[in-house]
């Protein structure tokens, strides 16, 4: 064997081990934590979130998003006692039919709940975050009023419950990125 034959084994060898190293050099790129840990700079994401008061709403879905809220901000237990925050809440709801029958009636509804928020911080009165947020749920209809109207409400709630939960996520990822 020549040293000629070496030198390519040996490239061979260091592209090899290069190659298997980039999957770690690139995983050690990731910076990976939970979200209501304790953040770089030193805060909880949770406590960021108690510290945000919500405007009172005049419709039964945007209370349905606004008490979904407050029970994820504080745990249900109010108001928080020094906000730094305030969050404006605009909820709309609409309902769509989704399939005709032969006889011209839809027997399955759909509830699209669509709440568009925004964050204002207090002591400068910028807005840190504005956004809007939908969620939909689907119920089905019969011909007993009571059970349609019943089933209307438990599809508005649970699109409520959907938009609100993704206004906590938005937030809390907000609060562990530090932009509010």
């Amino acid at each position: 064997m020549s040293s000629s034959d070496a030198a390519p084994a040996s490239r061979r060898r260091s592209l090899r081990a290069l190659v298997a190293l980039l999957p770690a050099i690139a995983l050690a790129a990731c910076t990976v934590q939970p979200l209501y840990g304790t953040a770089p700079s030193g805060g909880a994401v949770a406590s960021a979130l108690t510290h945000v008061a919500i405007d009172q709403v005049d419709t039964r879905v945007a209370q349905q998003v606004r008490n979904r809220l407050i029970f994820l901000f504080y745990g249900g237990a109010g108001a928080p006692t020094a906000p730094a925050y305030r969050m404006r809440l605009t909820v709309t709801s609409s309902v769509a039919a989704l399939g005709v029958t032969s006889v011209a009636s839809a027997p399955s509804y759909s509830v699209t709940v669509a709440a568009t928020y925004e964050l204002t911080a207090l002591a400068t009165g910028a807005i840190a975050l504005r956004a809007t947020s939908r969620g939909s749920a689907s119920y089905d209809r019969t011909n007993q009023a009571y059970a349609n109207s019943r089933a209307e409400l438990d599809a508005e709630n649970r699109a409520a419950a959907l938009v609100a939960d993704d206004i906590n996520t938005r937030l809390a990822a907000a609060a562990a990125q530090g932009t509010f």
